[in-house]
């Protein structure tokens, strides 16, 4: 079991109390694909010129071919070119390659403006402070945590899962800061790449309020080790997204908490029957609700926002916006 830390990085909400994320997820680089690899890196150097967000994060299985030191380098060019921090959550993928997980945990740690951090040669699980916009206190928080690859448990089939060590350390952080916030849990938007459990159970009843594509089966954990029951008794947690299904890249709200995919960054190195385009999500300072779209990358309607919606937190709605 990795060993969990906490890391503050001093990212701010802007002037006008916006924050602005951009989720890439399942890019799929391969060197061995270089046509393929140049068009994910130009698509991610893209959003970030059209976008300006405050901070990019990778959502796993961003490296899957070999050698996967230059893929690393080429997909997160685009950050150090832009001055943009960064962070990365593996996925099922990224630990088969030809790098052992202490150098892959060094190239990421150590690339220009990473805010991950490692422990005995592995990437943490990390808690991130967005600062409010007059830099006095954090406004907001988002939790970066490793889904793992597959099952360890003999008899148990399929993808892994974020395990009870981890669960407890988000506890344990979430509560001191709803402790050092006077009792009031700040918004917090959890990032990591294997879907929960509960995200099909969420699309299933979820009738006119899922928004956007679920055109595969949800390749979830076989086994449930109760996140989003933590989530839930927190009462932080707005929102998480989650990559792994290329073929989903929709939200939905459940019980006051908004389930939501990134959206397929890769190109055709793997399957993937979606449009070309890239999630975003805007918070907003002192608020719960937050605002989230895929922007089209398709030459015809580059720059379009797709799915815009506003999620309304306390009444657990999404809202389209105009």
């Amino acid at each position: 079991m990795m060993v969990v830390a906490t890391t503050s990085a001093q990212l701010r909400f802007n002037a006008n109390k916006e924050f602005k994320i951009v989720q890439f997820t399942d890019a799929h680089v391969r060197q061995d694909c270089e046509e393929e690899m140049r068009k994910t890196v130009e698509r991610l150097r893209w959003i970030i010129q059209t976008e300006q967000p405050d901070v990019v994060i990778f959502t796993g299985d961003v490296v899957t071919g070999e050698p996967a030191v230059k893929g690393w380098r080429a997909i997160l060019a685009p950050t150090a070119e832009a001055n943009i921090p960064f962070v990365v959550v593996l996925g099922n993928h990224d630990r088969e390659e030809d790098l052992s997980a202490e150098e892959l945990a060094r190239i990421i740690c150590n690339y220009p403006n990473s805010l991950n951090s490692a422990t005995a040669g592995r990437l943490d699980d990390i808690v991130l402070e967005v600062m409010s916009s007059d830099g006095k206190h954090p406004a907001a928080l988002l939790y970066c945590l490793d889904s793992n690859d597959y099952s360890t448990i003999d008899g148990i089939n399929g993808y892994g899962w974020i395990g009870f060590e981890q669960i407890e350390w988000y506890r344990s952080t979430s509560r001191r800061y709803t402790e050092q916030n006077g009792g009031k849990p700040l918004p917090a938007y959890a990032f990591f790449h294997i879907p929960l459990p509960e995200y099909k159970m969420a699309a299933d009843a979820a009738k006119e309020q899922l928004v956007g594509s679920r055109e595969e089966k949800e390749c979830a954990p076989e086994i449930n080790t109760g996140m989003y029951a933590a989530m839930k008794e927190a009462g932080d947690v707005v929102a998480t997204f989650v990559g792994h299904d290329h073929n989903n890249d929709y939200i939905v709200p459940y019980n006051g908490i908004a389930l939501s995919y990134g959206h397929f960054s890769g190109d055709q190195t793997v399957y993937n029957s979606l449009y070309s385009g890239v999630r975003v999500i805007k918070l907003h300072e002192g608020k719960r609700d937050f605002e989230t779209w895929i922007t089209d990358y398709r030459t015809k309607y580059r720059g379009t926002r797709r799915d815009h919606v506003l999620f309304d937190a306390q009444r657990s709605k999404l809202k389209e916006v105009e």
